[in-house]
């Protein structure tokens, strides 16, 4: 009995530890996931950080672009320098010697574009003017007061492609003031009470 009795608590007493074994193993295991587990969040936290780092950088980067890219669309015409060498002056003697070609636009009373070829007389060293009948562009012009003229030099024979062309895109806006208007009729038989005169409020580049 009393051997019996020591066996039995022998098989006990090994039972007890490798239960004990296995819970701590267990237990490391499981603190092993965890910290598997947390290791891995921590990766994704930072990779997620630097995907949205990065994504803003390019829509940063894509928006720098974009503004450039707009800001040389309107200022190219500034800077290109072709087509751009009539001044005010040369402007108005090219008009007076009958040499370009004349467009001019105007804005229907619906809001859409109208352009028409004209030929221009000089009024003055600021002002042109058209003698007009009843049209589109004459009804635009007395409307909203307001037009843009486009002259175009061409030579065809010019050995370089930025020769082949020379004008200017003018501003203009209609003559109101009478006294001005009697002034210029006076000066000029060509100007008449019909005539449709507009002052060069500004010359551009063409292009």
């Amino acid at each position: 009995m009393k051997k019996l009795a020591i066996a039995l608590l022998t098989l006990t007493l090994v039972f007890n530890l490798c239960a004990c074994g296995q819970s701590s193993s267990s237990a490391a295991s499981a603190s092993s996931a965890a910290s598997t587990s947390a290791a891995s969040s921590e990766a994704a936290s930072e990779a997620t950080s630097e995907a949205v780092s990065s994504e803003a950088a390019s829509s940063a980067a894509s928006a720098s672009e974009t503004a450039v890219s707009a800001d040389a669309a309107a200022t190219a015409s500034a800077t290109t320098g072709l087509y751009t060498n009539l001044d005010q002056a040369a402007l108005l003697e090219a008009i007076g010697q009958f040499k370009g070609l004349c467009n001019v636009s105007t804005v229907n009373a619906d809001g859409t574009p109208n352009i028409a070829i004209f030929v221009p007389g000089v009024a003055d060293d600021s002002h042109i003017f058209f003698n007009w009948a009843d049209n589109a562009t004459k009804a635009n012009v007395l409307r909203e007061k307001t037009a843009i003229m486009s002259y175009d030099i061409a030579d065809p024979t010019a050995e370089e492609k930025a020769g082949r062309h020379s004008g200017a895109v003018v501003k203009l806006e209609l003559e109101e003031d009478a006294d001005v208007l009697a002034q210029l009729q006076e000066a000029n038989e060509s100007v008449s009470e019909a005539s449709v005169v507009l002052k060069i409020v500004e010359v551009l580049p063409v292009g």
